[in-house]
C-alpha cells in the first residue's frame, strides 16, 4: 500500500491500457484544469496592481487616509472588484454596497454552474464560464474612467470565474480514468495556483518594465488575465462531453461514444466493456435518481432527507471550511501587504509573492505527479496541515513580538518568517489546495456531485468574503499578529480532524465512493483502503483472463471437431 517498490498508483497504472492513458486524454483534462486559471488570474492579480502608482493615480486613492485605504483594499480583494474613486468619498457605504454586490458575481456564478451543469451539460457550462469572464476582463482593460463599466466588467469576471470553480473539477473527475482520477483532478489546482503565480510575475514585470507614468503598468496585468479563456474557446471544439453526465441524463450511445473516444477504446477492449458496464449499472440500478435531474431543487432535496447524502454534504463543507480557514486564499491576496509587515520594500514584496506562487505551483504539480495516487490524499493532506500549523504558530508569533518600526532592513527572524511563508506554500499545496476541489468532486456519487460541489463552494465564497474582507481590519484592531493565531488555531483543529474522520479516497471508483458515509463519522478516517487486487480487475487483468477464456473456447471447440473426426 505504501510507496515501497513503486508504490499503489504506478502498479494500478500498469494495467490501464496504453490508448486509455495517452495524449488525448491529458489534453482533455489540461484543458478543463484552465477553469481554475480563471479563478487564479482573477484573485491574485488584485493585490499587487492596487499597489502600482499609475492604480493609485487613476483610481484617486492617493488622498486617503491609511484607514480608509485599508477598508477599500478590503472591499476591493474581497469582492474581487477594482474602485474608481475620482475623488475621496465622504460615506463609504454606498461603495460598500455597490461593491457586496459585485462579489456577488461569482456567487451567481457558483449558483448557476450547478443547476446548469445538471440541465446542460458540463462542457457547455465551461463555454459559459469563459465567455462571461471574457466580456469582464475587456470592459475592465477597456475602462477609461467609468466605474459603471469597472463594476459590470467585475460581475462578469466573476460570475466566470466562480461558474468554472465547480464545473471545472466535475468534469476532469467524470472523464479521467479511476487510477489516474487524482492526479488528473489536481490540474485545476495547478492552474489555480500557476494563475496567481503568473499575476504575481505579471505585476512584478509590469512595475519593472512599464514607466510609472504610464496607466498600461496596471492596465498590462488585466489584459493577460484573458490567458485561461483563450485556452478554453481553443480547447472546446476538441474534447466530448462527460460520459457520466451523458449516462445521467438517459443517452446512453452518446455516453457509450463519448468514453470511447476519451479512452481510445472500444467494445473490443474489456476494460472499456467494464468501465461501460459499471458506469451503465449503476444508474440502471436507480430509476428514482435518473428522474431527480430533471429538477436541481428536487436533487437538493434529496442531500436534505437522506442521511448518507446529509453526511457527506456536512463532510464537504467542513473540507470548505478548513480551507478557508487554513489561511491560504488571505495570504495569496495579501502577500504583499504581510510581506510589508515583515519590512520588505516594494519591489522586494513584488519579487518574493511571484516567488511565492510559484512555490505554490511546484508544490501541487508535485502533488499531482508524484505525490497523490502513491501516498494518498489522506496521509499527504495530515503531512501539509502539520507544516501550516508550524509556519502559522512562527509567523504570529514573530509579527507579536518584532519591532519593524526602527530598522530598514529584515531582521535574520525576519527572514525566517519569510521562509516560513514559503514553507507554508508547500504545505499548502501538498494539503488543503487541492483537497477542496478534489475530495468535493471524487467522493460524491454522480447523481448528486453537481448539487454538493454547488452548495460547498457558495458557502466557500461567503465564507472566503467574510474572511478576505476581514482581514486587513484585523490587522489593524487585533495587531498584525491576530489572523495568524486565528489561522493556526483552526488548522490545527482540522489537522486533528482529518486523522479521524477523512477518509482514503485513492483506489475508489466514483460509483463506490459515497458508502463510505453509511457509517459512523468517527469511523470514516479508518475506513479500509482498497487494495492494489480490488481495483486491478480491469485493464491487463481482464486482457489476460478474456485471453484465458478465449484459448479455452478454442481448446474445447479443437476437441469437439476431433471427436467429431473420429
Amino acid at each position: 500500500m505504501g510507496a515501497a517498490g513503486g508504490g499503489w498508483s504506478s502498479e494500478a497504472i500498469k494495467h490501464v491500457p496504453l490508448p486509455a492513458r495517452g495524449i488525448y486524454i491529458w489534453l482533455a483534462a489540461i484543458w478543463a484544469s484552465y477553469s481554475g486559471g480563471l479563478h487564479g488570474f482573477n484573485t491574485a492579480n488584485i493585490s499587487g496592481t492596487m499597489g502600482l502608482k499609475p492604480f493609485v493615480r487613476d483610481f484617486g486613492w492617493g488622498d486617503l487616509s491609511d484607514s480608509t485605504v485599508s477598508n477599500y483594499e478590503g472591499w476591493v480583494v474581497s469582492s474581487m472588484l477594482l474602485v474608481r474613486q475620482s475623488s475621496p468619498c465622504s460615506s463609504l457605504c454606498p461603495c460598500q454596497m455597490l461593491i457586496f454586490f459585485s462579489y456577488q458575481g461569482q456567487t451567481v456564478g457558483v449558483l448557476i454552474a450547478g443547476p446548469l451543469g445538471e440541465r446542460r451539460g458540463r462542457k457547455a457550462v465551461i463555454m459559459l464560464s469563459a465567455i462571461l469572464y471574457t466580456i469582464g476582463a475587456i470592459l475592465m482593460a477597456a475602462n477609461f474612467g467609468s466605474l459603471a463599466e469597472l463594476l459590470v466588467g467585475r460581475i462578469f469576471s466573476g460570475l466566470g470565474s466562480g461558474a468554472g470553480m465547480v464545473v471545472g473539477p466535475i468534469y476532469i473527475s467524470e472523464i479521467a480514468p479511476t487510477e489516474m482520477r487524482g492526479m488528473m483532478t489536481t490540474f485545476y489546482n495547478i492552474n489555480i495556483m500557476a494563475g496567481v503565480a503568473g499575476s504575481y510575475w505579471i505585476n512584478f514585470g509590469s512595475l519593472e518594465q512599464i514607466a510609472a507614468e504610464n496607466s498600461w503598468q496596471w492596465r498590462t496585468t488585466l489584459v493577460l488575465q484573458l490567458i485561461p479563456s483563450v485556452v478554453l474557446f481553443i480547447g472546446y471544439v476538441f474534447f466530448p462531453e462527460s460520459p457520466r453526465y451523458l449516462m445521467m441524463r438517459g443517452r446512453t450511445n452518446a455516453a457509450h461514444d463519448s468514453l470511447s473516444r476519451l479512452r481510445g477504446l472500444d467494445d473490443s477492449s474489456p476494460y472499456f466493456e467494464s468501465e461501460f458496464n459499471e458506469l451503465k449499472g449503476r444508474f440502471d440500478a436507480s430509476a428514482d435518481s435518473q428522474s431527480a435531474f430533471a429538477s436541481f431543487k428536487s436533487l437538493l432535496g434529496s442531500c436534505v432527507t437522506d442521511p448518507p447524502t446529509r453526511k457527506l454534504l456536512l463532510f464537504v463543507i467542513i473540507i470548505q471550511t478548513f480551507f478557508i480557514m487554513s489561511g491560504g486564499n488571505s495570504i495569496t491576496y495579501y502577500a504583499p501587504t504581510i510581506l510589508k509587515s515583515i519590512g520588505l520594500d516594494s519591489q522586494q514584496r513584488l519579487l518574493f509573492s511571484a516567488i511565492y506562487g510559484m512555490i505554490k505551483v511546484a508544490s501541487v504539480f508535485l502533488y499531482a505527479f508524484v505525490l497523490t495516487d502513491r501516498f494518498g490524499r489522506r496521509p499527504l493532506l495530515l503531512i501539509g496541515s502539520t507544516i501550516n500549523v508550524i509556519c502559522l504558530c512562527y509567523i504570529a508569533v514573530y509579527l507579536g513580538v518584532a519591532d519593524l518600526s526602527g530598522s530598514d532592513d529584515p531582521s535574520a527572524a525576519a527572514w525566517v518568517a519569510i521562509v516560513a511563508i514559503c514553507f507554508f506554500a508547500i504545505g499548502y499545496g501538498f494539503g488543503w489546495a487541492p483537497a477542496f476541489s478534489l475530495t468535493a468532486s471524487e467522493i460524491c456519487p454522480t447523481p448528486i456531485r453537481g448539487t454538493v460541489v454547488t452548495i460547498a463552494f457558495v458557502y466557500q465564497n461567503l465564507l472566503n468574503f467574510a474572511i478576505t474582507r476581514g482581514f486587513p481590519n484585523m490587522t489593524t484592531d487585533m495587531q498584525a499578529w491576530g489572523p495568524f493565531v486565528l489561522f493556526t488555531a483552526f488548522t490545527f483543529v482540522a489537522t486533528c480532524w482529518v486523522f479521524v474522520a477523512f477518509p482514503e479516497c485513492k483506489g475508489r471508483s466514483m460509483e463506490k465512493a459515497d458508502t463510505l458515509f453509511s457509517m459512523p463519522w468517527y469511523k470514516i478516517g479508518f475506513s479500509k483502503v482498497p487494495d492494489t487486487s480490488e481495483v486491478l480487475t480491469t485493464g491487463a487483468d481482464l486482457e489476460k483472463a478474456t485471453s484465458s477464456e478465449h484459448t479455452e473456447h478454442i481448446s474445447l471447440e479443437d476437441n469437439k471437431r476431433r471427436k467429431e473426426e473420429m
